[in-house]
C-alpha cells in the first residue's frame, strides 16, 4: 500500500497547477474573494461550477453599472467581452 501512496500524491500535487496554469487571464482577480466564499456563512457567492451564462450576465451587469457593488464594478470594467466569455466558462467549468 506504501509503494501506492507516494505516486498517488506526486499525481494530486501535479494536477492541482495544470488546472491553474490553464485559468484565462484575470481569473486571480476572481479567486482572491470567490475561493474564501467555501466559507459556510460568507455573503460572497461561489461561482466555481455556476453557469457560464449566469457568471457572463453577472460580470456585464457589474460592467455597465446596472447591479451595483463596492468592488464587483471596478473589477469588471477591466475585461473586455471575450475576457468575460473565457472567465465564465472557465470558473462553470471548476468543481464546486
Amino acid at each position: 500500500m506504501g509503494r501506492l501512496l507516494l505516486p498517488a500524491l506526486v499525481a494530486l500535487l501535479l494536477a492541482g497547477p495544470a488546472r491553474a496554469a490553464d485559468a484565462p487571464p484575470g481569473a486571480s482577480s476572481c479567486t482572491g474573494c470567490h475561493a474564501a466564499s467555501r466559507v459556510p456563512d460568507s455573503t460572497i457567492p461561489r461561482i466555481a461550477g455556476r453557469s457560464a451564462a449566469d457568471i457572463a450576465k453577472a460580470l456585464r451587469e457589474y460592467r455597465s453599472g446596472a447591479w451595483t457593488s463596492s468592488i464587483m464594478g471596478r473589477i469588471a470594467k477591466g475585461f473586455d467581452d471575450q475576457q468575460i466569455d473565457a472567465l465564465a466558462a472557465w470558473f462553470s467549468s471548476q468543481p464546486e
